[in-house]
């Protein structure tokens, strides 16, 4: 074990390196010759790559060309898609129903290709909670035809994760020209159509549209276990019954809130102290006894109360306005769900809350971020990225310190006094259901 822990950063930088210097072979094979001379290379080294490929089947997911085969462009040129002088055309592979794809790389080399692969552990496997062993997986392959080199093939692993939605993982490389990698990512689940595509037929995502909208915004990032098993380590998990059944209850809530919400089309993430239990122990906080979630106030849909109220969660409260300061919750028993409505101005991103007894309207202050996906609970959740100056900024610096007495009004460093609602309007702002 002691030798591994010093060979490993080696083994480490040695992959590195030579994934460096295939791409170094990308870039000087892309200044020889004339494009023209190229450009009917990316249909050869697709056809020679399906004679080769005998694993589960190839799909293509190169954003460029899928565009414009959705497009449907239309031409009298033999080849059109695959003769666009890409540098790199990107493919996917399902990683779960692949045979051997160490022996599918090695049959490419046999094949006249140039063949590297990545590999990492299956962040399944790191989760601590589950007490699994490390699981070695392929991640990246990619792939040059020694005759041919350019372009290169980027063939993306994709592996199935709870509770149903495809990831693939990132992958260091300092370059622009792969579409796929430079972070984690999580989509869908979809279906494979065969299409033909300058004569050549290929299995693409169905339906294209679909997959191509996701591309943008499918980062994914993993819950650090290792900070979360730090924090255990001092914090010992809570197993009392109390606990396990509000983890029962909170994931039910999240899982009816994504129903609702899909439902409607309106983005939502995890918020306040459930996003905190997310990125400081991969859990819920048992002791907060309720769960919170965050809307872009221009997803706003009136029809979101009756869709709550259909799924069994009656409204508890409605604060504020629409154009300023709205704040909603919902009950499920003795667990209140919170909707935070954020806004934003040119250098920040704040969410509000609305003092029953002085009509006073509090405003809570975040650097901009942006959504990205993760996982808690076994449920596929949108988390602000990037996430620690959201907590930072909400909860201070000692975050990592369990406070199990918090008052919302003065507690956050992130809270602004932001007036008072007139005493006309407190019928219409404050808004209070039994």
């Amino acid at each position: 074990m002691r030798r591994w822990k010093y060979l490993k950063p080696l083994c480490i930088a040695a992959a590195f390196f030579l994934l460096l210097q295939f791409f170094v072979l990308i870039h000087l094979s892309s200044n020889q010759g004339d494009a023209d001379t190229h450009s009917h290379n990316g249909k050869i080294v697709v056809e020679l790559l399906q004679k080769s490929w005998t694993d589960s089947p190839l799909f293509l997911i190169e954003p460029s060309i899928l565009s414009a085969v959705s497009a449907g462009t239309n031409s009298k040129a033999d080849c059109v898609y695959l003769c666009n002088n890409n540098k790199v055309i990107t493919f996917g592979i399902i990683g779960n129903q692949s045979k051997t794809l160490s022996l599918m790389v090695h049959k490419l080399r046999q094949d006249g290709f140039s063949a590297v692969d990545s590999s990492d552990e299956h962040p399944d496997s790191l989760n601590t909670k589950e007490n699994r062993i490390p699981v070695k997986i392929t991640t990246h392959i990619f792939v040059q035809h020694m005759k041919y080199p350019e372009p290169t093939i980027h063939i993306v692993v994709f592996y199935n994760r709870k509770p149903g939605f495809l990831w693939h993982s990132q992958i260091q490389i300092a370059t622009s020209d792969i579409a796929f990698g430079s972070t984690a990512g999580a989509y869908e689940q979809f279906n494979l159509h065969r299409k033909t595509i300058d004569n050549v037929q290929l299995h693409v995502p169905s339906p294209i549209t679909k997959f191509l909208q996701q591309v943008p915004h499918s980062e994914f990032i993993e819950c650090n276990y290792a900070r979360a098993e730090a924090f255990y380590m001092k914090n010992p998990r809570d197993k009392s019954e109390k606990a396990i059944h509000f983890q029962r209850k909170a994931r039910q809530l999240i899982s009816t809130a994504q129903k609702v919400l899909d439902g409607l089309d309106i983005r939502f993430w995890i918020s306040s102290g459930t996003t905190l239990g997310w990125f400081r122990q991969c859990d819920i906080i048992p002791y907060s006894q309720d769960v919170d979630l965050g809307i872009w106030i221009k997803d706003y849909k009136p029809e979101m109360v009756q869709g709550f109220e259909k799924a069994g969660l009656p409204l508890r409260f409605l604060f504020g306005k629409v154009e300023d300061s709205y704040q909603m919750a919902f009950l499920s028993g003795e667990v209140k769900l919170d909707i935070f409505f954020f806004y934003e101005d040119d250098a920040s991103m704040w969410n509000a809350a609305t003092v029953t007894e002085t009509g006073e309207k509090l405003r809570y202050i975040f650097p901009r971020f942006k959504l990205c996906w993760t996982t808690l609970l076994d449920l596929k959740v949108r988390v602000p990225c990037p996430t620690q100056p959201y907590i930072e900024a909400n909860y201070g610096n000692q975050w990592q310190t369990q406070i199990k007495t918090w008052d919302w009004k003065s507690s956050a460093p992130n809270v602004r006094h932001n007036g008072y609602w007139p005493k006309d309007q407190w019928e219409m702002v404050i808004q209070m259901y039994e």
